[in-house]
Order: structure tokens, then sequence, then C-alpha cells
């Protein structure tokens, strides 16, 4: 007894004795973007951005309602969120295997046996507490703790990816939705212009003074932007039901935020205020959730080869009992029943025709798996935010071009059917003016709201999380 009590005091200083590992901080070795390129005039790289979600430089409280409701209710960001409390109760429980494990037992033993008794069979009873611990002397459940912190904490980030990439989908489709309300409107009204000018062109044809070729052309125009106004509904429905779905809700839930008819009295696209701050590439590397996930599942598979090294090297189980015996369940409680125990059992692997072997090489081949997944993140990130950045000053640039392009076109436009009334310009200038005007203010809307919407790809590449509740 005094020589086990030597081993297990010994193990236990040993134990007390061993360091922890240090903490792996995952970063790329080979050179990467530092600054940004092409960045818009009045633009700062500087990321001290506003503490107001980003979606308020739109100035649209629909928007704001609706990001409210899809952070609430969407079933991504539902599932996002029962993956953490799957990844915290595995991290629980690995960190539980740290410690011993209590048990209480009754057990009941009937036994015959020439050796024992040879008349009649011996019965036994024994009522204990066990305790069972293996001890982790190199590290191996400590790593998978460590491991397994990681991945929660992987988890997590992947939860705040996912809260962004729902926003941008909900600004997305909102502004789609208010395009095409916007489409709908301009087709409706050039219609109702184009219309106007067959009436006119028809008279002209009775009374001999248009040929029946204008007239065929005029009424072809109107029929083509007529053809318009439908598509337009059924890409504003389109973009309603991907909301509706995003949040999660139904038609009747959203009627006020998002009514089913696209005729609205004055359509507007939300216009948001201009970029004026940008993350620099090193902040956006330290502050992108899919970046810092990417960079815990590499900490998780480093501490998953430490585990699997740690296989190598002998292990040590402890156990103890403390109890009662006796051959009847009346004496159990009794002064001469009480039962102790204590083993201890050294094991080391010997020969295991190369599982060991196999297990570190497979964990070895999983951090390397992972450095280079965090490495295609933090470079995929920085093209994607570099790609966001031209898009949205370009875009920038068009619409201010299609702006002016196409007040020109109204105002010719204008011209011609005034001139055309009065019989001082042919009906094919008037046809080529209106055709000018309906077209340009097509590409106008969408230039419009492609700036928008690359605002929005590039606040969801900088990685910009919406406030939490």
């Amino acid at each position: 007894m005094n020589r086990s009590r030597a081993t297990a005091t010994a193990v236990l200083a040993c134990l007390c004795g061993c360091s922890s590992h240090p903490a792996l901080k995952p970063e790329v070795h080979s050179a990467l973007q530092t600054q940004w390129e092409q960045v818009p005039d009045g633009v700062v790289a500087s990321g001290n951005l506003s503490d107001q979600p980003w979606w308020s430089v739109f100035h649209d409280p629909v928007l704001d309602r609706l990001m409210s409701l899809g952070l609430e209710n969407n079933l991504d960001l539902q599932q996002a969120r029962a993956r953490i409390l799957q990844a915290r109760a595995q991290s629980l429980g690995a960190k539980a295997a740290l410690w011993p494990d209590i048990t209480a037992s009754f057990a009941d033993t009937y036994l015959r046996s020439p050796l024992v008794s040879p008349t009649s069979p011996a019965s036994s009873f024994t009522a204990a507490l066990n305790a069972s611990w293996t001890v982790d002397l190199f590290g191996q459940q400590r790593n998978q703790a460590r491991a397994a912190q990681a991945t929660l904490q992987a988890t997590e980030f992947d939860r705040d990816d996912t809260r962004i990439t729902l926003v941008a989908q909900i600004a997305t489709s909102y502004l789609q939705y208010r395009l095409y309300q916007l489409q709908y409107a301009i087709s409706t009204r050039s219609a109702q212009a184009q219309a106007e000018v067959v009436r006119i062109t028809r008279l002209r044809f009775e009374q001999g003074a248009a040929s029946r070729l204008d007239l065929e052309q005029v009424v072809s125009q109107l029929a083509v932007t007529r053809a318009a106004v439908p598509q337009a509904f059924e890409q504003a429905d389109a973009a309603r039901n991907s909301l509706i779905a995003l949040l999660a809700s139904t038609p009747e839930a959203l009627a006020e935020e998002l009514p089913a008819s696209v005729m609205v009295a004055d359509p507007r696209l939300p216009r948001g205020d201009p970029l004026e701050v940008l993350l620099t590439p090193a902040q956006l590397i330290e502050r992108r959730p899919d970046i810092q996930a990417a960079g815990f599942r590499l900490v998780s598979a480093s501490a998953n080869l430490k585990s699997a090294l740690a296989q190598r090297y002998p292990q040590l189980t402890l156990g103890g009992l403390f109890g009662s015996a006796s051959t009847a369940v009346s004496q159990l409680m009794t002064p001469g029943s009480a039962a102790r125990g204590f083993d201890y059992a050294l094991t080391l692997p010997l020969i295991d025709f190369g599982r060991i072997r196999a297990a570190i090489d497979a964990a070895d081949a999983q951090q390397l798996e992972a450095y280079l997944a965090y490495e295609q993140t933090v470079r995929g990130a920085l093209q994607a935010t570099q790609t966001a950045i031209v898009m949205y000053a370009q875009g920038v640039l068009r619409e201010k071009q299609m702006a002016t392009a196409l007040e020109s076109a109204r105002t010719a436009a204008r011209l011609a059917r005034t001139q055309y009334q009065a019989g001082a310009l042919a009906l094919l200038n008037v046809l080529i003016a209106e055709q000018a005007e309906y077209n340009t203010e097509l590409m106008w809307s969408e230039a419009a709201a492609a700036v928008a919407e690359r605002l929005v790809a590039l606040y969801q590449t900088m990685g910009v999380l919406p406030p939490t509740a």
C-alpha cells in the first residue's frame, strides 16, 4: 500500500509539473495585400466605422423593420445558433473527460464453487462509491478539450458570418424589389405617353396626313413597352417572395411592408449615403468572421494533432473504491463491513500495427488542410473586397453619367412630341426620342440600384457585423 501511495504521489507531481501548450496564432506566411487600389475620392481607409447598423445609410424605415425581423426569424441563422449549442455541449463533454468518473454501485454476487463451499452457494453484497481517473500525463485529453473549445469558437464566428450574409441578402432583395417597382412605373408611364402618340397618329392616318407605316410603327413600339409591364411585375413579385422566405414569414404578415401590388404612388429607389470609410486590409483580416472561423479551425486541427501524438506515450489510470461488503444485506452498514480499495494501471503501446501512426498522419494532414483553408479564406476576402471597392467606385461614376443622359433624353422627348403635334417634326424622330427616353430611364434605374447593391456588397465583404439585440 505504501508503494502504491508513493507511485500515485509521483504521478500527480509529474502531472502538476506539465506545462500547457502555447496558443497557436494563425497567420499567412507569404505576401498579402497591404493597401487597397482605386479607392474612391473622399473615402478614407482607416477603419473608423459608425456604430450604427450599416443599412441606416439608406434612411429607409421599411428596410430597418425587415432587418429586425430577419435577424430574429431567419432559419439559416437559427440553424447556426443550434450548431453553437451542439459545439458547446461537445466542448463541455471534452472538458469533463479531464475529471474523475465517480459512480455509485450496489452488487449482489451469487457463486457456487467447490473452491468456496462444496455444499452450499456463497452470496456477497457490496455497496460502494467507485472512482476512476485517467491521468492526462501528456496532454491527450487536454488537447482534445482545446480542439473542442476552438471548434466552438469557430462555430460562433460561423454564426456571425451567417448574420452578415443574411442582412446583405435582405438588403439586396429589398433593393431589387424597389427597382422592379420603379421599372413597372416607368414602363406604365412610357406606355401611356406612347399611347397618346398612337392616338394622334391614328387621327392623322384617318385624315390622310400619316401613312399606314407610321401607324404600325407607333403601335408596335407601344406593344413592346406594354410587354415590359408584366415582366417588371413578375420580377418584383419574385424579389418580394425571396424577402418573405429570408424572413421566414408570410405574405399576410408582411402585407404592410411588402404589398403584393407593385403599383405604388411614388416608387423610389433607396439611395445610400456615399461611402466614407473603409477597413484597411489588416483590419479586414482581424474582424471578418469567416477568417476568424478558419483560424480557430486551424487551432482545433493543431490541438487534435498534439492529442494524436500523445497516444505514443504511457497512460496512467487510477481507481478507487469506498464502501461496504458483507454476506448479508442487513450487515452492509455495520462497522466491520467497511471496504476500501485502490488500484492503478500504467499502459504503454507496443505493437498496434500502425494504428497510432496512421492517426498521427491523418491529424497532420488535417492540420495542413486547415492551414491552406485559412490562407485561402484570407486571400479570398482580400480579393472580394478589392473587387467590391472597384465595382462601387465605377458604379457611382456610371450612375452620374446615366443621370445626365436621362435628363437630356427627357428634354429631347418632350421637344419631339411638341414639335410633332405642331407638324414641325417627322414621326420617326418622335419614335426615336421616346424610345431613347424609355431605355435611358431603365438604364438609369439599373445603374442607381447597382450602386446601392454594390455598397451592400462592400459592407458585406468588409465583414461589418449587424448590432446584436
